[in-house]
């Protein structure tokens, strides 16, 4: 297997395949990016107030409820309306990220394997699967590494350092525990969406699989990592630079007009939003196509047994040509 070509062709695929990115890369990492930049917007703010760097006597979490009373209490006509759209956002962040990567790798297996499959296919077919990858993220998702960063700043914020010392040893080992399960479930997703395996089993026929094929995997796993930090700096200096500009006409609205540097504001942080999570979707997408070709590519190689024989290699027999008295 040509784990480079494998890049390359998947990188070409992902360029040439807008529409995957639009529905299957771009809005998922729209819902993701807006929760993520809301949860470290909290966690900062959280950490602010908290007694490591304030003396304030509320934590920032009942002040957020009690902002959100207030606000009921003076907009009850807009209560509903927002809560409305509160669930509906609630309910697309919680499933349409796991229905766009089923969809989206169906779409790329199938055209991988000569079928005509577009986004209505992925959507049809990726339903089928959904429920088995919905349930196999619920079970992971409490090793992954940004659930395990999340428990310990809980427990730093509100134990202390005290505590948090104690229990970091157990956190260092949960990490460790984590990027193993990670590395060993590498291909459970594309079991469960291209070879319809049940949850248990797919878990268990990727950790064989990453274990006979472990060079394979290591690789592109580095390479997805230097590809992975290579856009988390491009979406750093997306959300830098309008940052910078939100300053900026911040300190201009405190000497002309206030409106007009929240509206300033506000329309630079929206650029910048749907300009990271375009930028996260086409990686998104690509990694989809890097995992899905190499999966296709490792299942197709027979295994053999201490019993069977290796195929020797073909012979070609050079015939001398005859030479005339």
């Amino acid at each position: 297997m040509n784990y480079r070509q494998i890049i390359a062709d998947s990188w070409k695929y992902t360029q040439s395949n807008k529409r995957l990115i639009i529905w299957f890369g771009f809005l998922s990492c729209l819902l993701t990016t807006t929760v993520g930049v809301g949860y470290m917007a909290y966690q900062f703010f959280a950490f602010k107030t908290s007694y490591l760097f304030s003396t304030e006597e509320h934590s920032f979490l009942s002040q957020v409820i009690g902002f959100i009373i207030d606000f009921i209490k003076t907009n009850v006509s807009l209560t509903i309306p927002l809560v409305v759209f509160a669930v509906i956002f609630g309910i697309l962040y919680f499933l349409y990220p796991t229905l766009a990567e089923a969809a989206a790798i169906q779409v790329i297996a199938r055209n991988k394997n000569g079928q005509k499959a577009g986004v209505g296919t992925g959507f049809r077919h990726g339903m089928m699967s959904f429920l088995p990858l919905l349930e196999y993220h619920l079970l992971i998702k409490t090793f992954g590494f940004f659930s395990i960063l999340i428990e310990m700043s809980f427990v730093l914020r509100n134990l202390g350092p005290v505590i948090f010392k104690i229990f970091l040893p157990i956190f260092i080992l949960l990490i460790i525990i984590g990027f193993i399960l990670t590395l060993l479930f590498t291909y459970t997703d594309f079991y469960i969406v291209i070879d319809n395996e049940p949850v248990v089993s797919a878990m268990k026929k990727s950790a064989k699989m990453v274990i006979m094929h472990w060079k394979y995997t290591f690789l592109i796993s580095i390479l997805m990592l230097i590809i992975g930090l290579r856009i988390i700096i491009q979406v750093v200096m997306v959300f830098l630079i309008p940052a910078l500009i939100v300053l900026i006409t911040g300190y201009l609205a405190t000497v002309t007009l206030p409106v007009t540097g929240v509206i300033v504001g506000g329309v630079v942080g929206l650029v910048a939003l749907i300009s990271a999570a375009y930028l996260t979707g086409i990686v998104e997408i690509f990694s989809y196509t890097v995992w899905t070709y190499t999966f296709l590519a490792v299942t197709q190689e027979k295994e053999l047994t201490a019993r069977e024989e290796e195929a020797a290699p073909a012979v070609t027999i050079h015939e001398e040509p005859e030479q005339s008295n």
